[in-house]
């Protein structure tokens, strides 16, 4: 396991790892105690010594009572600390995926990303919180059952071995579920996954509206959430279960004390043998767990190539940039770009373009040829490999990216919306909006009509990905969210493309006098929509070719 990589996971927690391995230590070491006073006890009452045995029962009840204090101790550490840091890896992974270009999580399957931020990260935290700092703790139990009985018989010591599966002895108390705090945690805990997989299907929307901080924000109320319960949980457990085990050793002791009358002395004295049993029978619980550890190392060396394999990402070149644009004018120029998608021929080449300020333009051509890719390039989820692209004389390289997002209105082929009101997905892309300015964008986008139909109006959810309505009206919808961004640059890439003739024709009226002063880029092959460019170019041969 990349030790050091582990290490920088752990740093922030050191202290509390630190307190939970001197914790298990000194659990090990009161453990170690606990047979020799057993055994002791039991030989003051075969061979009585005038009023040992009370003294004995008394020391080893303490010594039960503060092995369970520090159980209890270590498990309700364990467990806050396990799910902070689990709470800090799933926000840390989610912002990090979030700053990554899109042309990562295209080349990525989902479902491995989501496993890794909710299912793979919860054994990390555990193996950390758990097993890593309760390593030293089984060797010393081991090592230190070993040196005593050693001590009490060397020879017999060897048969160890063979004789501490004759000892073995589990005892499992199952208590009451915790249902309702369990079903809390299911629902908390699926709703980080439903969060997150929302957001990793609608990143391009987050990022062309800027909105990541308010997407770290809503993910980390709703983990913060869950590890709350989670919390709530492991303290009931961190009382249940040392309260279980002082029950069970003082029954154990009370059995011992009426058992030792019938106890016949043998070769060793009768403390020295029961210490000795009482020493190989605690020998199965570390020997059994140690056992185990090798193949949580392995899990835990997978998860955490795979964790840092994603943290390891370079973020978008975009977000190191410090060029700010209050508000652009629109002016855009393509200048000899040339694009490859990975392990594909060229989709451009050489391809140049001015768009003055202002210009309603329309970018038609065959399927393939590269439109959405001119679109892409522009909000910078792909850097061309050669060339550049200019807003208002400035290479977008040098601009903040989110700077460079909120100058456009981007209207993608297939329409991102999330599982909320109507209303809700048109403010996203203002979050500032007020109910006037929302209506007059649905309008515009001749989505008003259909809003105030449904039962709900404007307050009916969609469902995942809108698939409560229909196509053209989602389309609608992000046409609208597009629109009341108020952006100086408009793309609308095939937003009519499910529009009906009336629809259409209605929308083209609309936006003959709605778009005036704004960059308009129109990706379409429909001549309704073409009408409204001043120009209209086509890509022809990975090149951009102005139609008379």
């Amino acid at each position: 396991m990349p030790f050091a990589a582990l290490l920088r996971l752990a740093r922030p927690y050191r202290n509390e790892l630190i307190v939970l391995g001197l914790l298990a230590i000194a659990t090990s070491l009161a453990t170690l105690l606990v047979p020799w006073f057993a055994g002791q006890m039991i030989g003051d009452i075969v061979a009585p010594q005038s009023s040992g045995t009370v003294r004995l029962a008394v020391i080893l009840l303490l010594a039960l009572a503060a092995l369970a204090l520090l159980n209890y101790a270590s498990v309700r550490i364990s467990g806050t600390t396990a799910n902070r840091l689990l709470a800090d890896l799933r926000i840390r992974i989610h912002d990090h995926l979030q700053s990554l270009p899109v042309g990562f999580h295209e080349s990525r399957q989902q479902g491995d990303t989501l496993a890794l931020m909710t299912f793979e990260v919860v054994r990390l935290s555990l193996f950390l919180t758990g097993t890593l700092v309760s390593i030293p703790a089984q060797l010393l139990t081991v090592v230190g059952a070993v040196f005593v009985m050693l001590r009490i018989d060397p020879k017999l010591a060897l048969l160890v071995p063979l004789l501490v599966p004759s000892f073995y002895l589990i005892l499992r108390i199952v208590g009451r579920r915790l249902r309702g705090l369990g079903q809390a945690i299911r629902g908390a805990e699926a709703q980080v996954v439903a969060i997150a997989g929302e957001n990793l299907q609608m990143l391009p929307a987050i990022k062309a509206f800027a909105r990541e901080g308010l997407e770290s924000a809503r993910y980390a109320a709703q983990v913060h959430e869950a590890m709350e319960l989670s919390i709530q949980e492991r303290r009931i457990y961190a009382t249940l279960e040392p309260l279980i085990a002082l029950i069970a050793g003082a029954g154990a002791v009370v059995l011992l004390v009426l058992a030792g009358q019938g106890l016949q002395a043998g070769r060793l004295s009768p403390a020295e043998l029961f210490s000795f049993l009482f020493y190989a029978a605690l020998l199965t619980r570390p020997v059994g767990t140690l056992a185990q550890v090798y193949g949580q190392v392995q899990t835990a060396r997978g998860t955490l190539a795979r964790l840092q394999s994603v943290l390891d990402e370079p973020v978008e070149p975009g977000l190191l940039a410090s060029g700010h644009v209050e508000r652009a004018t629109g002016a855009i120029s393509f200048e000899r770009i040339g694009f490859a998608y990975p392990d594909r021929d060229a989709t451009l080449q050489d391809a140049s373009a001015v768009i003055r300020a202002g210009e309603v333009v329309a970018f038609t051509g065959a399927n393939g040829t590269g439109k959405t890719t001119l679109v892409n390039l522009l909000l910078r989820f792909y850097d061309p490999q050669h060339g550049r692209i200019l807003l208002d004389g400035h290479d977008i390289a040098s601009i903040a990216v989110q700077d460079l997002r909120r100058q456009i209105g981007h209207v993608p082929q297939r329409a991102l919306l999330f599982n909320a009101t109507i209303r809700a997905n048109i403010a996203y892309g203002h979050a500032e909006a007020g109910d006037a300015e929302i209506e007059a964008a649905a309008r515009l986008a001749q989505a008003h009509d259909f809003i105030v139909a449904l039962p709900q109006g404007y307050e009916t959810r969609i469902g995942d990905h809108g698939l409560r309505l229909s196509g053209g009206q989602r389309q609608r919808i992000a046409l609208a969210r597009a629109l009341v961004k108020n952006p100086p640059v408009l793309v609308l890439d095939e937003a009519t493309s499910m529009y009906d003739l009336e629809g259409e024709n209605a929308f083209i009226a609309a936006c003959a006098t709605a778009l005036q002063g704004r960059t308009v880029i129109l990706i379409t092959h429909r001549p309704a929509s073409m009408a409204l460019a001043n120009r209209i170019f086509a890509i022809e041969d990975r090149a951009i070719v102005e139609l008379p």
